[in-house]
């Protein structure tokens, strides 16, 4: 075991520090920045999406080849198949979606009118405190939803109004596909001669541990969304698109996700009646015995193995920097941290 001395422990102290500060800086910076970076963000969506489309398709095109067909034309198989069922998807489902959505926000403040109607019988037998703190919980669900609500159909205006990004996103998907062992040898390039071989081994880490469990995740989320709305529409559930494709969007958060999904539903069930309620919840509970015993371990697996606190841990600190958002990503970066020090641990261990 190497002892370090007072002044190493002190360097390396000072250096934890500075990161920390700057870290720091960075966060309080951000309301100052939130211009550049809404500009920055809206250059960059289509290269980004792109890339994921990219990350995502690119082990089908290494199966095809595989199995004898050239790249050029399993790409382009991929790419038809891919952007014509996408393109199918939106050209149908998006209209609906969307009407469906403006449908919930106007109602909601109605919703929340006839909430309070249901609830007030049981108001009557429990103390004052008790209804103070439900009508704030309730005003505050409305204000999140409201928000939420308006927020997807201005990003869905915005989408769909950049048409010049619509066309762009399958271009640079196509070249993306096309070159990414191109792209790899240019970064590459531009490091050191000695972290070369260091660092193919942690992108190819990166790439092993991140693309299995963004992949999975996605599938297992697609597939929810899509029981979800199935068991919404059976037990005539309004708006069964939208809070499906809820239920689908928050499952990408571990733990937290399954429970934030569930309050609107459950809020939306308690208008109707208490035997919705009690339907509602039962599809909860399928679907959650669904994914932990079923899907999710045929789609993932134990290709990303992680413990539980440390996911916990991840998401709070994801949650304090970026809220939601910062809880979608919360996990992967965690991924993409622990390969990184895994890596330096082991290369410091065999320069010793």
């Amino acid at each position: 075991m190497v002892k370090w001395s007072s002044l190493e422990w002190l360097k390396r102290l000072a250096i934890l520090l500075f990161i920390f500060l700057n870290c720091y800086v960075f966060y309080r910076l951000i309301p100052f920045l939130s211009d550049i970076l809404h500009f920055v963000t809206k250059i960059l969506f289509p290269f980004v999406v792109a890339a994921l489309i990219s990350y995502l398709l690119h082990p089908i095109v290494k199966l095809l080849q595989r199995n004898g067909i050239p790249k050029t034309i399993a790409i382009l198989l991929i790419y038809v198949v891919f952007f014509g069922l996408v393109g199918i998807g939106l050209y149908k489902g998006v209209p609906i979606f969307i009407k469906e959505l403006r449908g919930f926000d106007y109602e909601l403040s109605q919703y929340g009118t006839m909430y309070h109607h249901q609830v007030d019988h049981v108001y009557d037998s429990t103390p004052e405190a008790v209804h103070d703190h439900v009508n704030h919980f309730v005003a505050n669900l409305e204000h999140e939803l409201d928000g939420f609500v308006k927020k997807a159909l201005s990003a869905l205006s915005w989408f769909f109004h950049s048409f010049l990004t619509l066309l762009i996103i399958p271009f640079l998907s196509f070249y993306f596909l096309k070159d990414i062992e191109r792209i790899g040898e240019t970064c590459q390039a531009l490091l050191p001669e000695r972290l070369v071989h260091s660092s193919k081994k942690v992108l190819f880490e990166i790439d092993d541990s991140l693309g299995k469990y963004i992949r999975g995740q996605l599938y297992v989320c697609a597939i929810l969304a899509g029981i979800a709305f199935f068991g919404l529409w059976i037990l005539k559930i309004p708006y069964p698109i939208v809070f499906g494709a809820f239920v689908g969007i928050t499952d990408v958060i571990p733990y937290f996700g399954p429970l934030i999904g569930a309050i609107p539903l459950v809020f939306m069930a308690a208008t109707i009646s208490v035997k919705k309620v009690i339907f509602v919840l039962l599809l909860i509970g399928i679907i959650q015995l669904l994914e932990g015993n079923v899907i999710e371990p045929l789609v993932v697996g134990k290709s990303v193995e992680v413990h539980p606190l440390l996911i916990v841990l991840s998401l709070i600190i994801g949650g304090e920097i970026g809220g939601v958002v910062g809880m979608l990503f919360a996990v992967p970066a965690f991924i993409v941290l622990r390969v990184i020090i895994k890596s330096y641990r082991q290369t410091r261990a065999l320069t010793k």
